[in-house]
């Protein structure tokens, strides 16, 4: 059995971009604004409260230190800090109402597989996808806008 690591932002990149309102490696402004989506932010994996959460958007390069070839796109956070997902925890419960695209991608960045998952599927195509040797980790992002959510990798299970 594939033991699933869900991989969101870091605390440390978070804390930067809230405290310097620019986005890292790239200097962008980011930008504060009330919800007007789910999100979710990526560095706790929660849906955002629509008309009520701040949210914080910025420029992000979700293959920073797994790839050489930057691909940067908008991402969200809490415009005030929060505690980070815990990696162990499996596919974000929160999240499995929204539909996602999955790209499955080996160590030299190619797309090697790539899925669709509605609600209640991701998790099973997401360890479909890592039994598949040559997939190194799986971006999710969601179906809807397009945009990176968080990463998953194979993590062992003992």
């Amino acid at each position: 059995m594939i033991g699933l690591r869900v991989v969101a932002l870091s605390t440390m990149t978070v804390r930067k971009v809230l405290s310097t309102m620019k986005a890292p490696g790239y200097g962008h402004p980011a930008h504060t604004e009330v919800a007007t989506g789910h999100g979710p932010c990526r560095h706790c994996l929660k849906p955002f409260a629509v008309g009520q959460d701040k949210r914080t958007l910025f420029t992000c390069n979700p293959f920073y230190e797994l790839a050489e070839v930057p691909l940067p796109g908008p991402v969200f956070v809490h415009a005030e800090i929060c505690e980070r997902y815990d990696e162990a925890s499996g596919y974000p419960k929160e999240l499995k109402p929204y539909a996602v695209a999955l790209d499955g991608y080996d160590v030299e960045q190619r797309v090697v597989i790539q899925r669709r998952a509605g609600a209640g599927a991701q998790e099973s195509a997401v360890c479909e996808m890592l039994e598949e040797p040559r997939v190194a980790y799986v971006m999710v992002r969601d179906l809807e806008a397009g945009c990176f959510d968080f990463r998953v990798e194979r993590m062992e299970v003992v």
